[in-house]
């Protein structure tokens, strides 16, 4: 059974999944768009760093929020625990049958809220993930859509530049 810090480490390692995951297609996208010389190097590098920045925010946010919610979830798991814990010693009183009862009722209580935590971290994955891939895309549409047919000349011959030092060093 997944416990809730888990949860938490299962959020974390998705924001960095998807921080990483973004900052190479970013970089992937930016360095196609030098080789076209459609934006220059600072023009792609600015790019890179409003993205990763955002894609940080987003993934800081969402960790929050998962945080919250799991915390949430524990709370309310430990306050229905405890109830029936309560309730498990009274009837344990009054017969075993209603002992085995109350337990078999707080285990599926408790694992229907593991579940909800873990279908609340994989929602919470998934959107971290398609919010950063569509600010990305979004912030190198608009920064395409501001330079001038001299910047991106001057970006594909810094791009040619690169590419040539790159080739050398390899």
């Amino acid at each position: 059974m997944m416990t809730i810090a888990d949860g938490l480490k299962d959020v974390f390692l998705a924001g960095v999944g998807a921080m990483a995951l973004g900052a190479e297609k970013t970089q992937e996208l930016v360095e196609q768009l030098i080789a076209k010389g459609e934006i220059t190097v600072e023009q792609g590098k600015e790019i890179n760093s409003e993205v990763l920045k955002q894609a940080q925010a987003t993934a800081e946010r969402v960790g929050r929020d998962a945080q919250t919610a799991a915390g949430e979830a524990a709370h309310q798991a430990k306050t229905a625990a405890s109830h029936l814990n309560d309730q498990a010693k009274t009837a344990a009183e009054l017969a075993h049958e209603q002992t085995e009862a109350a337990v078999s009722m707080a285990r599926s209580q408790a694992e229907m809220a593991a579940d909800a935590v873990k279908k609340a971290t994989e929602g919470a994955k998934k959107d971290s993930a398609d919010f950063a891939t569509a600010l990305k895309h979004d912030v190198l549409e608009a920064q395409m859509a501001m330079m001038t047919p001299e910047q991106r000349a001057e970006f594909a011959k810094k791009a040619a530049e690169i590419a040539a030092r790159d080739a050398k060093t390899e």
